[in-house]
């Protein structure tokens, strides 16, 4: 069985690629990262969570200069202008995060001599962000194969799949769903009204399940 770290984030995707990864890999930990937005405080509690949960260790990679880049929305040292800017692509955009995550994992990866970098990049995501597709996984692997010598590779196990399947795989996964966290405000409880938690509301409402964890 080959040797994996876990990207996550506390969030749907991410969760059930780590409780599917625990049983096709040997996952040594779980990698969170703090890159300054609003929701890394209830994104680390729920990733620790989770992680102990599925019997994974886990650590937390803070990436502090983010704090320079100003006006992206995600960022909690940017101010709510309007709430309409957390359901729009363009503003919550993060430069270059996703490749920038999986490299740092990659220095994890050769260094404990994990073969795989699980992600949770999944079809529903991918319509609105390029850094999900499957093109992105496969053009990062090609440059993983020149910058690691153990030639570290990325995988999903969601790429085909929606939301709604997702949730059903977590399920059949026993993936503790209970405990994700998927809102960019970092309230609490979420929100309810962002593009994440709209998401996972509806994924929740279609299957019959309760919503309380909203506002």
């Amino acid at each position: 069985m080959k040797k994996s770290i876990i990207l996550l984030s506390g969030g749907l995707d991410s969760t059930v690629s780590a409780a599917v990864a625990k049983k096709r890999t040997k996952p040594l930990f779980s990698l969170t990262f703090d890159y300054g937005q609003r929701a890394a405080r209830m994104e680390i509690l729920a990733s620790k969570k989770i992680s102990r949960i599925l019997g994974m260790k886990h650590k937390v990679v803070k990436l502090n200069f983010f704090k320079e880049f100003k006006g992206l929305t995600l960022l909690r040292n940017q101010k709510i202008k309007n709430f309409r800017y957390f359901n729009r692509l363009k503003n919550l955009w993060v430069p270059n995060r996703n490749a920038l995550f999986i490299n740092i994992a990659a220095c994890f990866a050769e260094y404990y001599g994990a073969e795989l970098i699980v992600t949770g990049f999944n079809q529903e995501e991918a319509r609105e962000f390029p850094d999900n597709r499957p093109q992105f996984i496969d053009a990062i692997n090609k440059t993983l194969r020149y910058s690691t010598l153990t030639r570290t590779k990325v995988v999903s196990y969601l790429t085909r799949y929606s939301k709604l399947e997702i949730y059903k795989i977590g399920l059949r996964y026993q993936a503790p769903l209970q405990f994700i966290y998927s809102c960019y405000l970092g309230d609490k409880r979420m929100c309810g009204r962002c593009a994440s938690c709209k998401r996972l509301k509806k994924v929740e409402q279609t299957l019959g399940l309760d919503t309380k964890r909203f506002e």
